[in-house]
């Protein structure tokens, strides 16, 4: 335990940003990594996707995740470059090269693979980027850090899903929700698409729609706020410089005295995955983190 404590105090001593709420985010979420490397929520085994999700927060919090381990563990990046090799989806590579970038490493040549090229294998004609207008959206971040280049038609194909409402949805076709929606914008801007244009302008109406008396953010209608609608949405917003005064006060609002983020007013479920995701809101970066 006085390991830990140690370095628990060390990540903190690091940290860059002024928020006490933010800091304590950072600590909690350093708790969490376990000796393999990994980072897990209490209960579960380590987890590629959240370590991959925990390292881009720690890195938007100031923190050089990378090298950070438990005393006598493995580090976070050796734990996903152990895990790259298996990695095949669309949805795979473009969380391991966000993750990888967010390392300070390089998504070319990463645990012994070009994760950059097999992700570019991933676009197919129409410019999609795997199976669904989501992976598009998130393989389109994925280009940009990694500096790749961005197809034309991928940024054609985003703004050709836009459904009525001016949302996006998970797939072309499929009903809008404030978190595709969010994730499509951060990829229009990382496009080079202008704040001021209608494909943008429409989607922050209709996310707009969907902000509740406690200025939190739903995922649809039909739901309540939660704490990673809410990032999302503030991160889409920070891409065209827009107000998240009133949201940031709802995710403040969540933090819990150890530190982590509660999904919902009255819900702890996943903190971990939740403080992940929303320390970038809190500490004013979107995706792609660098």
């Amino acid at each position: 335990m006085i390991r830990r404590a140690l370095l628990l105090a060390l990540v903190l001593a690091t940290v860059t940003a002024p928020a006490a709420h933010a800091i304590g985010g950072v600590g909690y979420l350093a708790s969490r990594q376990s000796l393999s490397g990994g980072f897990s929520d209490r209960g579960s085994p380590p987890s590629v996707s959240l370590t991959e999700w925990a390292v881009m927060g720690l890195r938007a919090a100031g923190q050089s995740p990378a090298g950070m381990h438990r005393a006598g563990g493995r580090t976070a990046a050796s734990f996903l470059a152990r895990k790259a090799p298996r990695w095949r989806s669309a949805y795979a590579l473009e969380r391991g090269v966000l993750a990888v970038v967010a390392m300070g490493r390089n998504p070319s040549s990463f645990g012994g693979r070009n994760l950059v090229r097999a992700l570019r294998s991933q676009i197919t004609r129409s410019g999609r980027i795997g199976p669904f207008a989501n992976s598009t959206y998130w393989g389109v971040l994925a280009l940009r850090a990694a500096r790749s280049a961005i197809p034309s038609r991928s940024i054609s194909y985003i703004r050709g899903v836009a459904v009525a409402s001016g949302g996006f949805g998970y797939a072309a076709g499929s009903g809008a929700d404030s978190n595709d929606t969010a994730a499509a914008v951060m990829a229009l801007r990382a496009g080079r698409v202008p704040c001021d244009w209608r494909v943008i302008t429409r989607a922050y109406d209709y996310m707009r729609t969907l902000q509740g008396a406690d200025h939190g953010y739903a995922l649809t209608s039909s739901s309540g706020s939660d704490s990673q609608s809410t990032s999302w949405v503030v991160q889409s917003r920070i891409r065209c410089r827009l107000s998240n005064t009133r949201a940031l006060a709802y995710l403040a609002a969540r933090h819990r005295t150890n530190g982590s983020y509660a999904y919902a007013r009255g819900n702890y479920q996943t903190p971990a995955w939740v403080t992940a995701q929303v320390l970038p809101a809190v500490h004013g970066k979107a995706y792609p983190i660098r």
